[in-house]
């Protein structure tokens, strides 16, 4: 896989974890908390910048807790993301 599709496909799945954490109303604290996190990794999964991204193992504990498939992380939504 080009490392330009690699990224592209990381920021997608950083992007809705991040739409998740705001259509729930989560906090960081209590994401992290549920997850077994802590907020400082957690915040790094969140943000485009950080070159780290999520396990698999770590977005199906997300799709559990929030009763999403695991196809959520990978559509692309038109709204942005604030």
């Amino acid at each position: 896989m080009k490392d330009s599709l690699s990224n592209y496909y990381c920021n997608l799945v950083k992007i809705n974890l991040k739409r998740l954490k705001n259509e729930r109303k989560w906090s960081i604290t209590k994401i992290a908390l549920v997850l077994g996190l802590s907020e400082s990794y957690l915040g790094h999964l969140l943000s485009l910048k950080s070159p780290k991204t999520p396990s698999i193992q770590l977005l199906g504990a997300f799709c559990e807790r929030a009763n999403v498939p695991i196809t959520y992380f990978f559509e692309e939504k038109n709204s942005p993301i604030n």
